[in-house]
């Protein structure tokens, strides 16, 4: 059996795996797909099946806190080219079983806190981190030119903010460019609306730490969500970080 760390896409992997989230499905393009967590001690991954091959998610009842042995998952190939996260894919020849281990790594341990200088390439975890630098808090996407511009596109079109924190980010051993992956994430990050992109502060944002999960991905840091523990509390307390709350 391999570990999660030896992800390689376009490659075949087996391993036994802890579930850390609950299995959620969704309709894509007239098709079920479900998708859940799965981590080990080396390193965490999207397990992810397309129908048909969601019958075997559905069959063996994956729950979250189960121990599933998986035989013969695949790495997307088109991961090799692609900034996305460690993935397992469901095919016509995976074979999903829950099995007991003892002494397996529990949710937490799966999810515990890692040094930046411990990531490799094609690996998630969880980082404690000062934000050292910000590009930006916001993007802009021209629907009429289908592609991103500056506030104002070429064609005079002013395109809507999309609330999109991107900078640098250090725990002390390392330093790495970051981006918030979706508006929910950078919402959650400032305690701020997608309407106050434009209006966050920076200062109040680099003075905050955080503890972030995301997955490194050729040399940048790409933030999934915001995670609330012990050591810094994430934004308990913080109240949004505008500019009008710089006083």
């Amino acid at each position: 059996m391999d570990t999660l760390n030896k992800l390689t896409p376009g490659e075949n992997i087996s391993a036994v795996v802890r579930i850390i989230d609950k299995p959620k499905s969704q309709i894509v393009g007239n098709k079920k797909i479900i998708k859940l967590k799965v981590g080990d001690a080396s390193n965490i991954a999207n397990l992810v099946a397309w129908e048909p091959q969601t019958k075997k998610i559905e069959k063996t009842k994956l729950n979250k806190g189960d121990i599933v042995e998986i035989k013969l998952g695949l790495c997307p190939k088109s991961h090799k080219t692609a900034n996305r996260p460690p993935t397992i894919t469901v095919n016509p020849n995976t074979i999903l079983k829950k099995t007991q281990v003892k002494d397996f790594p529990s949710i937490e341990e799966c999810m515990k806190v890692k040094f930046l200088d411990e990531l490799g390439d094609y690996q998630y975890a969880a980082a404690r981190v000062f934000i050292s630098s910000v590009y930006n808090t916001a993007v802009y996407f021209c629907e009429k030119c289908k592609k991103f511009s500056e506030k104002m596109c070429d064609c005079g079109n002013f395109p809507e903010a999309i609330f999109s924190i991107s900078g640098t980010f250090s725990d002390g051993t390392r330093t790495l460019p970051f981006t918030t992956l979706t508006e929910d994430v950078s919402e959650a990050m400032t305690n701020s609306k997608k309407s106050d992109a434009e209006k966050i502060n920076v200062k109040l944002l680099m003075d905050h730490p955080f503890t972030l999960l995301g997955y490194l991905r050729n040399e940048s840091f790409y933030v999934e969500d915001v995670v609330e523990d012990n050591f810094f509390g994430a934004l308990k307390g913080v109240g949004s970080l505008t500019k009008e709350d710089e006083i």
